[in-house]
């Protein structure tokens, strides 16, 4: 499967599909791009009895290989099939003081919770999420992909800490998603307070991802945003030491799906500015 992807990486298309997104991304004039992604229909495309490894990390990677394979073979858009493997960091994240109860849900689909700050006196009960990173899986991890996929691959650490910093997700989470509508006008000073808790919280992660030197540079095939990739030359800085990756050598990516039911007005007053 890895001879495969890397057979699919090297033909002369991923090099024009690649200048594509180059040329997209610093706004010049191009055909429309055009990426597909199943996301949840993965498993009808993939079928689980379609897995031959047994091992749980092994049919993850060869479901990983075979998703590369079905792109490069039948999707037919302008995903770049690229040369590399990569492995995350294995590590674990505490919650904010609380976290929210899925109460029923749907594989895939949509899902109710019961949301755990019901009253905005609990507020001093909230805590800024911990990261704490175990290098020694890491390194296994990296090391064994390396030995079962780099005579074949590019094997590297690429870490992937986020989709979106946008924070109306964990908003929602924590106090409810109607909630919140009233809470507008019920409870405005306190709705400010906790989206600067959150605010605050998530700079303090940005801080520690940065210092610790767990970021990834994603000016390449990294997935950014809402349907596109990160490939660009304006990225990273000047200055980038090539060590160590800080935010402003990075895409930035925010959203705030959860509030697209409040006016702009009401928008510009208790999220924007967060």
């Amino acid at each position: 499967l890895a001879g495969r992807v890397a057979q699919l990486a090297a033909r002369p298309i991923e090099d024009e599909k690649r200048d594509l997104w180059f040329r997209h991304n610093a706004l010049e004039a191009t055909r429309p791009l055009i990426f597909c992604d199943p996301e949840n229909g993965w498993n009808e495309i993939i079928t689980e009895n379609q897995i031959q490894c047994q091992g749980e990390l092994a049919r993850e990677w060869e479901m990983i290989l075979r998703k590369e394979i079905f792109w490069g073979e039948s999707m037919g858009d302008d995903r770049v099939i690229e040369p590399y493997f990569e492995t995350p960091y294995i590590y674990v994240e505490s919650d904010w003081g609380m976290h929210a109860t899925k109460v029923s849900s749907q594989s895939g689909g949509a899902y109710t919770w019961d949301s755990p700050l019901k009253s905005y006196d609990d507020l001093d009960k909230l805590h800024f999420p911990s990261i704490s990173v175990d290098y020694e899986a890491t390194d296994s991890l990296l090391s064994l992909a390396e030995k079962v996929l780099g005579d074949l691959l590019t094997v590297r650490l690429k870490g992937r800490w986020w989709w979106s910093l946008g924070m109306t997700w964990t908003l929602a989470n924590l106090r409810g998603l109607q909630q919140i509508m009233f809470d507008a006008y019920d409870y405005p000073e306190e709705l400010h307070q906790l989206m600067g808790i959150l605010r605050d919280g998530t700079l303090a992660r940005l801080d520690f991802l940065e210092k610790n030197a767990l970021l990834s540079v994603n000016n390449d095939g990294t997935y950014v945003g809402s349907g596109g990739f990160g490939y660009t030359r304006e990225l990273p800085q000047k200055d980038f030491d090539g060590k160590t990756v800080r935010t402003l050598d990075m895409w930035g990516f925010c959203e705030s799906q959860e509030t697209t039911t409040f006016s702009p007005d009401m928008f510009a007053e208790f999220f924007f500015p967060y």
